[in-house]
């Protein structure tokens, strides 16, 4: 019912006869118009050359404020407030872009352009340094997701778009919508930092469920692997993903745009969006996302297994005099679904409930004051609500299997199931009836697996702050510093309130255009976990610029850097039967990593291969029995793991017979290096949970015409997890015993899309098209495969 209802509201406003926005009249003051002064010039290359058909952006305050292109003879002309700071940014396909800096005087100016090659895949970038930087000079280890990408992929959720990244590993519970976590680099899944347009969308110490977000709301995706507290400060020591959503330039068009799609298992999702620009000063965007769903395991569950989830964003932003911009935006989401268990074992819970609901708001004022010094005053608030209940104690189930493998040992040689079986079987293996197969022995809950209910209620609010200023001097060194400040709490517990202020500086060089250095640090000083100080250090540069050629550039890379995590809200406070510990320490990290990036035949090709290598202490382990005495767990600080590997990476740039194409390799060694032994799954020398050792993933594209063909691949090793059953079996008494092996599995994707009118693609999907049978995580089943048909629209444009 709820899809049904919100397909009508998007066809009821898509037959509304569509008007251009007008802004209201309250605006009018703002964009009082200046005196105008013409900038003109020649865009060339290196040899002279004229370029036409050059893109010349004229920003101020981060904003695009007036366009131009080039004509047949180089040439561009522009007009700009007088008496103003601006940037000018040039590109044109093929060529590296160029920004200068600019100040206008009262009377006309001449700027002429020069332009070398570029990246085939160049781009501008935010994340690495939080600022506005090109991609081929960024030197971190760096992704970057597309709406095209997220198009070509069919994801329909934040979590489908990070498992093309190398070395993510991406794990559920079950369907869409179910609990999902994010493994980076081996890094726990609490050691990424989200931001959802600038605003840091995680829960208390590092928590986010990744499966929450719709890919319909996202524009692109930023992902920065590698300890990055040092710009971010604490959970930001595994990874930063940024995503941007959907949004306008005060040069567009009002336009309505999105997409709608429906199939296997009732799944629907849908997204429109209303946005624009208006006398190249005010943008606006709005867009609501619904996503739904009966999930895929109706057939051997008891009650309904649904799926839904409604978000809204929306903002804007205004130009004020041609110096500064003041921006604002609102996003809403609530997903409500439920919690069945690992069903692949014989749970049939009934009466659960998974549901959250997210908030954030963000306000930014960034000025130029000069064309060497700009500035960025930023007021953010997060709250997020989740509920997570069992209402129903259900029948306890017991769970018979064949095992293989050594109880307790170190992975690979540690316990694989072989089958499950009924207690008849059971008993006949037992009693020597039947014969089990060389190496096997049996297993069983001896107690039964009891449901017990619960209900499990959070409440989190951050309000913060953030003010940078950025320095540019010499012409092209950046150097910025600032202050930021973040408050915690928790309403449902008093007691939770973490007070964190921050002082962080930061240094980039850039020696002849083909070298960079960016050097930082920050200092935490925190209301609970004491002062901490986080340093960033990155180098780079091309032994071979980019030019044409059978080896046409050679980039080199390195970073180091030292971050924290801080104890979330249950590890401090515990809650139902589990203690917390208030005197816990931050989690530390520190991580390195190395690489080359070369590509070959005039940019056609591109390689990637990065060493990394990590270190993780303190970690933050549970404990079965605290020292209270109570008999109750709870938590501590332990010596930690460690975790080391590759991430290779490759891609045909530039179409060949209408054929793009991308593929990664990643190899992560993980290992517990605690001398301190909290459970079976976590003991020295054993490797962390869910982590494959190796993971591949392949991505193609076949254009010809209006029409393309979409493929894709992802293969994830046997990696170290558990089934968490405490089993016991008869030829080892009286020891526990978990299936800690999870098996190897590969997934295929095809879909092709055709442009049926300008303003319409429609689309076929087909996920895991070889109906592999596996578990993301062991005992929840990875959905089947499923069929997807829908269409994609923009109107206005």
């Amino acid at each position: 019912m709820r899809a049904s209802a919100f397909l009508l509201v998007i066809l009821f406003i898509l037959v509304i006869p569509f008007r251009p926005f007008r802004p209201a009249l309250w605006v009018t003051p703002i964009l009082a118009q200046q005196p105008k002064v013409a900038v003109t010039g020649t865009v060339a290359d290196t040899s002279g050359g004229v370029l036409p058909d050059a893109a010349v952006e004229a920003i101020a305050a981060g904003q695009t404020v007036a366009t131009a292109t080039t004509g047949p003879d180089g040439q561009y002309r522009i007009e700009l407030a007088a008496g103003t700071p601006h940037q000018l940014r040039v590109r044109r396909a093929g060529f590296g872009d160029q920004t200068l800096e600019l100040h206008t005087a009262a009377g006309d100016m001449t700027r002429d352009i020069v332009m070398g090659i570029a990246a085939v895949s160049d781009s501008v970038v935010v994340t690495a340094s939080r600022m506005r930087e090109s991609r081929a000079a960024a030197t971190e280890s760096l992704s970057v997701f597309t709406a095209e990408d997220i198009a070509a992929l069919g994801s329909h959720s934040l979590a489908d778009i990070l498992r093309q990244a190398p070395a993510l590993n991406v794990e559920s519970t079950g369907r869409e919508g179910s609990a999902t976590s994010l493994f980076a680099r081996g890094g726990e899944s609490d050691y990424n930092l989200v931001l959802i347009d600038g605003v840091r969308v995680n829960a208390s110490g590092g928590q986010f469920d990744f499966g929450r977000i719709s890919g319909g709301e996202i524009e692109r995706v930023e992902v920065v692997r590698g300890a990055q507290s040092a710009l971010y400060g604490s959970d930001a020591i595994g990874s930063v993903v940024q995503i941007f959503t959907k949004r306008a330039g005060p040069g567009d068009p009002p336009r309505a745009a999105g997409s709608i799609e429906g199939g296997t298992f009732n799944t629907w999702r849908g997204d429109l969006s209303i946005l624009g620009g208006a006398r190249r000063m005010v943008d606006y965007h709005a867009g609501v996302t619904y996503r739904g769903s009966d999930g895929a395991f109706g057939d051997v569950l008891p009650e309904k297994d649904r799926f839904d989830e409604p978000a809204f964003n929306g903002g804007a932003g205004f130009t004020l005099g041609g110096r500064a911009i003041v921006r604002t935006g609102f996003r809403y989401s609530n997903g409500r679904s439920r919690a069945v268990g690992p069903i692949v074992y014989g749970s049939r819970d009934t009466g659960t409930t998974y549901e959250t609901k997210d908030r954030s708001w963000h306000l930014d004022y960034t000025q130029r004051l000069t064309s060497q010094l700009s500035h960025t005053a930023n007021v953010a608030y997060f709250r997020s609500e989740s509920l997570s209940a069992d209402t129903i104690a259900d029948t306890r189930y017991d769970v018979y299997a064949v095992l293989t493998g050594r109880p307790g040992a170190i992975f690979p040689d540690n316990t694989q199931l072989v089958r499950l079986v009924t207690q008849a079987e059971y008993n006949a293996l037992n009693a020597g009836a039947q014969r089990l197969g060389a190496g096997e022995f049996l297993a069983t809950t001896a107690f039964g697996v009891s449901d017990f209910p619960f209900s499990s209620r959070n409440q989190f609010r951050r309000p913060a702050f953030r003010y940078q200023a950025d320095v540019t001097w010499n012409e092209t060194q950046v150097l910025s510093g600032g202050y930021e400040y973040e408050r915690e709490t928790n309403p449902l517990n008093a007691a939770f309130l973490v007070e964190n202020h921050a002082y962080f500086v930061q240094q980039q060089f850039k020696v002849e255009d083909r070298w960079f250095v960016t050097v930082g640090a920050r200092i935490n000083d925190n209301s609970r976990f004491g002062t901490e100080a986080m340093p960033k250090l990155s180098v780079g540069g091309f032994p071979v610029q980019f030019r044409a050629g059978p080896i046409s550039s050679v980039k080199v890379f390195t970073n180091i850097g030292r971050g924290i995590k801080n104890p979330n809200f249950f590890e401090l406070f515990g809650g139902g039967s589990v203690d917390g510990n208030s005197n816990l320490h931050p989690e530390r990290a520190r991580t390195i990593d190395a690489g080359a990036e070369l590509t070959f035949d005039s940019q056609r090709w591109l390689g990637r291969v990065t060493y990394f290598d990590n270190r993780y202490d303190a970690q933050v382990a549970f404990r079965s029995s605290g020292p209270s005495g109570d008999g109750r767990p709870d938590y501590l600080n332990i010596d930690g793991s460690k975790a080391q590997g590759l991430e290779l990476e490759w891609a045909l740039q530039r179409a060949w017979l209408g054929v793009i194409a991308s593929g990664s390799y990643s190899l992560v060694d993980t290992k517990v290096v605690a001398f301190v032994s909290t459970s079976e799954q976590f003991q020295p020398g054993q490797p962390l949970l869910r982590r494959p050792r190796h993971a591949a993933t392949a991505r193609l594209t076949y254009v010809r015409g209006r029409a393309a063909l979409n493929f894709d691949m992802r293969y994830t090793g046997k990696r170290h997890d558990s089934s968490f059953l405490f089993m016991s079996s008869p030829q080892f008494p009286g020891r526990p015993i978990d299936i800690g092996v999870n098996p190897t599995y590969a997934l295929f994707g095809i879909g092709g899309d055709v442009r049926v009118h300008d303003d319409l693609t429609v689309y076929l999907r087909i996920d895991n098209l070889t109906d592999e049978k596996y578990e993301s995580a062991l005992g929840y089943p990875g959905l089947p495969r499923a069929v997807m048909v829908g269409g994609r629209f923009s109107i206005g444009r």
